[in-house]
């Protein structure tokens, strides 16, 4: 057997790193993906045999609605992130790995756009250079992520033309959010919900080149300073209102741990101006549904106005408003304005 042949058989077993040593399997058979629906309750066992060299996702008529929270949490252990790796035959000369502690990505779940947040790690290789073919590569890594006990969770893909339309139809922009280099790669989210929190496998092959993201979701401490109560008021009697970064859950209008100091601080301010009258409201970004956004903006401003009140302010003094992407501090021209976008804006009421 050759060396190129015998690292070529490797690659299954070496996806998964609490498996060493270089024992070839029998051949399996390529799989077609299960696609989670909005009932699923746990992995599905089975994997149907895929007619085309490449397995590819369910059609796009499947369920779109997906819930990842019916979706029960694995009963055996992940190895440990990234999940998978480099086939070995992969020079590591040329290995291309990008990798942050703590960022944001997007992954399509059912036909949406959804961010994910937590430990990243992105690989990308060329098959010439691994010495596999692009059926090999699409066929272990999906293997491996569906062995895992992952479910595969989008239904649609990046450039399908209704996914587009419905997140703002700008193809370079959600390219760029979801890590998809080029339309000739398949696209494939698996969903690995675990007793130590939800992991994610995007796997993508093209007839040239593989990029495979790996995410372990995973909350960190904001690095951004708390507005004081002082602060506050500073603003408000200059400007009349005020622009907040309090952290929430990705795409949920729960108030993460981290964001209650900022909260605390705004419940200090009313207990000791006792005649401040506040809207509080929600913005966010452009990327995803336009309405989904304005919804999401709205309970996240009511999700402080009802920890306000659990705080012991009178609610008659506080409403709360949700506008989505309609007024924009910046443009949404890069993560960094679009994460000045996302914010909860006190604005000062004149009441009678």
């Amino acid at each position: 057997m050759t060396k190129h042949l015998n690292a070529a058989l490797c690659l299954s077993i070496s996806l998964a790193f609490a498996v060493s040593g270089c024992k070839p399997k029998a051949p399996v058979n390529p799989v077609q993906a299960p696609v989670a629906s909005a009932a699923a309750s746990g992995p599905q066992a089975a994997a149907t045999p895929a007619e085309a060299p490449v397995a590819a996702p369910a059609a796009a008529s499947a369920a779109a609605a997906v819930d990842l929270d019916k979706i029960a949490v694995l009963a055996k252990p992940v190895p440990p992130f990234p999940f998978v790796d480099y086939p070995p035959s992969v020079d590591k000369k040329t290995y291309s790995t990008k990798e942050s502690d703590f960022d944001q990505v997007h992954v399509i779940v059912g036909d949406k756009l959804h961010a994910v947040e937590g430990r990243v790690r992105k690989i990308s290789f060329a098959l010439d250079n691994a010495k596999i073919s692009q059926f090999q590569a699409q066929r272990d890594y999906t293997q491996a992520a569906l062995n895992m006990g992952g479910i595969k969770v989008n239904t649609a893909k990046p450039h399908d033309t209704a996914f587009l339309a419905a997140n703002g139809d700008d193809q370079t922009e959600l390219d760029k959010k979801l890590g998809y280099e080029f339309h000739t790669y398949s696209y494939e989210v698996y969903f690995l919900p675990t007793a130590t929190g939800r992991k994610w496998i995007v796997v993508m092959v093209s007839d040239t080149d593989v990029d495979i993201i790996s995410v372990e979701e995973k909350q960190t401490a904001s690095s951004l300073k708390v507005v004081t109560a002082a602060d506050m008021k500073s603003e408000l009697d200059s400007n009349g209102h005020v622009a907040l970064y309090i952290n929430f859950d990705t795409d949920k209008a729960a108030i993460r741990a981290d964001g209650k100091p900022a909260v605390d601080e705004i419940a200090a301010l009313m207990k000791k101006e006792s005649a401040l009258n506040l809207s509080v409201e929600g913005h966010t970004d452009n990327v995803g549904d336009k309405a989904r956004n304005v919804t999401l903006s709205r309970e996240r401003a009511q999700a402080v106005v009802r920890a306000l009140v659990s705080d012991g302010i009178d609610g008659t003094r506080l409403s709360a408003a949700g506008y989505g992407a309609e007024k924009p501090l910046t443009d949404n021209s890069s993560d960094e304005a679009r994460a000045k976008n996302r914010r909860v804006e006190l604005v000062k009421l004149a009441r009678g």
